[in-house]
């Protein structure tokens, strides 16, 4: 690695961290001026030395890697309608899903069938040669047979505006995500009603400087998480500024090291649906995390990535509840196809993050999910999650989620897909009134245009 390159991956998170431990004022937008001081210092120090590396793969960025996708994402097939100089591809789907539990209550749960249509769709315009606009929305419905007042609107996480930008070795990338779900038990740190419904926005812009052997990586992204629905003093409001940076040099083609930067700022507030005040019970604060990560390709089916470091949570204000949260994290993934018939994927680690309604979590993850293609036109599906959290601020609850999956899905006609699943949901709690088990069963129809 080039000089100007280890400086710049060795003074910029060592400055970052400093930056935002001495920020002035308490202003959002003031907070975030030290972060963008650091990247500013980053991409100066980096970039004057930038030199041409040796083509031993397509560049990230470049023309020719944003012409493949462009030309993926825009296989005849994939897109059935063209409007102007839009293509246009839509899913339809329905699901029927039965729920022991719908209040993931401990004592006297209650069962009830939900219908769930929902219709999604994929939109390219290709702006230019290489740089284009992408849209994916998928909404949908869950309406309730006995229990009418659970009836609400969803947006399907993954739904976002996205534009892609290419010049010379640089991609950048401008996004809005967002997300409106209303499945409890798809949040292991929620229970005790069925009343859930949280809409996730993010809004923002990445970078990739890809010099072959070397990639350099920062983005920033405002994000908004607001409850749309809960129980008194359970419904909590976050808005948070999130700085991400990475650099990574490619020892061999198969072997690439690196390191990773991140830091915000975040604050957030209880809304009182009883009295309809807003409370804050822990003040605004910052989170920094930083580490080393590596990326190996095992083989040509499988891959690995590892990541280690600290992170930590500061409250702005020492007479804010629960004070300091800070220690190691950890994140492994094993994605692995075995042969035609096996593929799966597995991965775990730890991390201090936000829970839905109690401040800041302690959270220990595993998650294992293959696919077997041994039936002739059904794919059977197979999933084990399992999740052992610690409220670290308050230290008021201490849970283990645990979830399996089995589903069978086959090809009804070339363009209708069913899929039929079961899953079992047990939370333990050292509270007795969020403690539950669930059976789901489901059944899917998936139509593609």
């Amino acid at each position: 690695m080039q000089k100007p390159y280890r400086f710049a991956l060795i003074v910029q998170p060592a400055f970052a961290a400093w930056a935002l431990n001495h920020r002035p004022g308490s202003r959002i937008w003031r907070r975030c001026r030290p972060a963008l001081w650091s990247l500013g210092l980053w991409l100066l120090l980096a970039g004057p030395q930038a030199q041409a590396q040796e083509a031993l793969r397509m560049s990230l960025a470049s023309a020719e890697a944003a012409e493949a996708r462009r030309k993926a994402a825009a296989t005849l097939g994939y897109y059935n309608l063209k409007l102007g100089p839009t293509a246009w591809n839509f899913d339809a789907g329905t699901a029927v899903i039965y729920n022991d539990n719908i209040n993931y209550a401990s004592q006297n749960p209650e069962g009830d069938v939900v219908f769930r249509p929902e219709l999604e769709t994929h939109v390219l315009w290709p702006v230019s040669a290489v740089n284009s606009l992408t849209l994916t929305l998928g909404a949908g419905y869950s309406a309730y047979v006995r229990h009418s007042e659970l009836d609400r609107l969803f947006l399907v996480p993954g739904s976002e505006t996205s534009f892609d930008i290419y010049s010379g070795d640089f991609w950048i990338n401008l996004h809005d995500r967002f997300s409106i779900t209303d499945n409890a038990f798809q949040d292991p740190t929620y229970a005790g009603t069925g009343d859930y419904q949280r809409l996730e926005n993010t809004v923002g812009v990445a970078a990739t400087w890809d010099l072959n052997k070397i990639i350099l990586k920062a983005g920033y992204d405002h994000l908004n998480y607001s409850a749309l629905s809960g129980p008194s003093l359970r419904v909590r409001d976050e808005q948070s500024e999130l700085l991400t940076m990475s650099g990574s040099y490619a020892l061999r083609p198969e072997v690439r090291l690196g390191l990773e930067l991140s830091g915000g700022l975040t604050s957030y507030s209880y809304w009182d649906t009883t009295t309809s005040t807003t409370m804050t019970l822990q003040g605004d604060g910052r989170q920094w995390s930083a580490g080393p990560f590596a990326e190996v390709r095992l083989s040509e089916n499988m891959r690995f990535r590892l990541g280690v470091g600290y992170t930590a949570f500061e409250p702005e204000s020492k007479n804010s509840l629960g004070g300091r949260v800070d220690g190691p994290y950890g994140r492994v993934a094993l994605a692995h196809r075995v042969n035609k018939y096996l593929d799966y994927a597995l991965s775990g680690g730890r991390e201090i993050t936000f829970n839905s309604y109690s401040g800041i979590v302690d959270l220990y993850q595993l998650e294992w999910q293959a696919n077997w293609h041994i039936l002739r036109k059904v794919t059977v599906g197979t999933s084990f999650s399992y999740q052992h959290g610690n409220e670290a601020a308050y230290g008021v609850e201490t849970f283990d989620w645990f979830s399996p999956r089995i589903s069978l899905s086959r090809p009804l006609t070339r363009k209708l897909t069913a899929d039929f699943g079961y899953r079992y949901f047990q939370r333990g709690s050292t509270l007795a009134a969020n403690r539950y088990t669930a059976n789901v069963v489901s059944l899917n129809l998936t139509y593609q245009f």
